[in-house]
């Protein structure tokens, strides 16, 4: 995806990307690991299947199996928890940069952009508040997604 198209989407889909963030933001805190004390009792106390035993020598498998199956499940809850950790993060970071961006803009093109993605006016809702004309209004809003494309593509490039 090209830069522009990329602010484009970060920008039409703000309030999207927010709840979002929200949502990974409960899912991190609302994590339930599974715990692993319940399956190790279900393997080691698990009845035959009407076999029978023809040793005498006790075998410890399932308690080996449970065990290796516990180191398991914790790497697995552990690796859960941090690619939510990581998604959120991650979407954080770009919406932090976007908001810093919005906020070097011009006043007037800043308040276009404000008004146009985050605030989900019309455009001639977006007219009558910023006391602007349709052409004007465009005008801003793609010299808007221009600089911010500028400064998303100077991040990259020092990156």
């Amino acid at each position: 995806m090209e830069t522009r198209e990329y602010v484009e989407y970060l920008l039409k889909n703000y309030r999207e990307i927010l709840k979002d963030i929200d949502q990974l933001k409960f899912e991190y805190e609302a994590f339930k690991d599974i715990e692993s004390d319940e399956v190790i009792e279900s393997l080691s106390f698990s009845s035959s299947n009407n076999e029978r035993v023809t040793t005498s020598n006790i075998s410890d498998k399932t308690c080996k199996i449970a065990l290796v199956y516990n180191e398991v499940t914790k790497r697995m809850n552990k690796e859960s928890r941090q690619e939510i950790y990581k998604m959120m993060k991650a979407t954080e970071f770009e919406i932090t940069r976007l908001n810093y961006c919005i906020d070097r803009l011009e006043p007037q093109i800043k308040e276009v952009v404000k008004e146009i993605f985050m605030n989900k006016l019309s455009w001639s809702e977006a007219c009558t508040k910023c006391s602007i004309s349709e052409k004007t209004l465009s005008k801003y809003k793609n010299k808007g997604i221009d600089e911010i494309t500028s400064m998303f593509d100077l991040g990259r490039r020092v990156s």
